[in-house]
């Protein structure tokens, strides 16, 4: 995309905004999206998520302009943002510091652009507080997950539906003898803890049919976890920080990549907003899905059944709550995502499950 414009010029042009490219996650206490930064000719420009009507997991994440920054070699650069129904684009200011920076305008339209269904999500991106009067909004990077070849699949994004207002999109990491699928959108931190070592056999698909048995399962799995926990043999409170640089277990991925597909139907009674899902999975394992809402700082815990259907699709039925929903992997590609270090990734993931609501 250089063009006719001299490689040095262009270099000079850049080199104060290389650190605002890449993937960023807005930092609020009541709302979350994902923010993409690229460079586009001689202007750089944020891309914003969601949240979208699209409701096909399989299909592409939906960003729209957010703000831009004109470069020219006479003056400093010019921030237009590209939000609101008035006046736009208009002027916005940003900061840029490690790892995070912070845009600011004095436009309040912003959630006119969009449809009425959705407004009260967004809403609280931007109003509710007094530092979000005038948009002043902070974002912190977001790296993707490191890959190895003993993975079960490829790390990295998954997009899932758990309302009908939208998709929410999730980031899939091995941590050793766990993975984790950590809620990166929406309005509290939620994350589902798969034990990769925790097996349920499959057989022929039989176990998906009758679904009393297959709580009776969990249930005692869950007991054992729990158990094991308080007896100190099963890594409680920090288990599965191992860091994404030690390889995940090599056993499951390797079980999961030569055993055949089984048929899998959803049990009788349980509900999804998904009636496309896979009807083959290659494993199962427990899982337990961890739930923090807003204002509470006691999470609640969900046990049940990961599945891996494939290498682009996972799901979880929650017992409790007799509910399935399916992930599926985002075909968006991301430049400037990879982590200087295993330890920086694993820091910003504890930091988003651990951030105060």
């Amino acid at each position: 995309f250089l063009g006719n414009v001299p490689p040095p010029f262009y270099a000079k042009l850049f080199h104060p905004y290389r650190g605002i490219l890449g993937l960023w996650q807005l930092d609020t206490e009541h709302y979350r999206t994902l923010l993409n930064v690229v460079v586009d000719g001689l202007r750089i420009t944020g891309w914003t998520y969601g949240p979208c009507l699209n409701l096909h997991v399989d299909g592409p994440m939906q960003f729209k302009p957010s703000f831009r920054i004109r470069l020219t070699e006479r003056k400093s650069a010019t921030v237009e943002c590209m939000e609101g129904r008035h006046s736009r684009p208009h002027s916005r200011h940003i900061q840029i510091r490690k790892n995070r920076f912070s845009t600011q305008c004095n436009k309040t339209d912003h959630l006119k652009d969009l449809p009425a269904r959705l407004r009260e999500d967004w809403g609280r991106v931007l109003v509710g507080k007094d530092r979000l009067r005038y948009d002043c909004l902070t974002y912190r990077r977001l790296y993707l997950p490191p890959s190895h070849p003993e993975d079960l699949i490829r790390p990295g994004l998954f997009q899932g539906k758990y309302h009908r207002f939208g998709l929410i999109i999730a980031m899939l990491s091995f941590h050793g003898k766990y993975a984790r699928v950590t809620k990166i959108t929406g309005d509290f931190t939620q994350t589902l803890e798969i034990h990769l070592m925790r097996r349920i056999q499959l057989g022929d698909g039989k176990i998906f049919r009758n679904f009393n048995k297959l709580y009776r399962l969990v249930l005692e799995i869950d007991e054992q976890v729990i158990r094991e926990q308080e007896d100190g043999t099963e890594e409680s409170g920090g288990h599965g920080w191992q860091s994404p640089a030690q390889p995940s277990v090599g056993e499951s991925g390797a079980a999961a990549s030569e055993e055949q597909p089984v048929p899998f139907v959803l049990p009788v009674g349980v509900r999804s907003r998904h009636q496309n899902y896979p009807r083959t999975c290659r494993m199962c394992c427990y899982g337990v899905d961890i739930v923090t809402p807003c204002g509470s700082g006691r999470p609640w815990r969900f046990p049940g059944v990961f599945i891996l259907f494939d290498e682009n699709h996972l799901g979880f039925i929650c017992l409790e709550t007799k509910y399935f929903i399916l992930f599926g992997r985002v075909q968006n590609t991301f430049q400037n995502v990879e982590a200087p270090s295993p330890q920086a990734f694993l820091k910003m993931l504890k930091n988003i499950q651990s951030r105060p609501r």
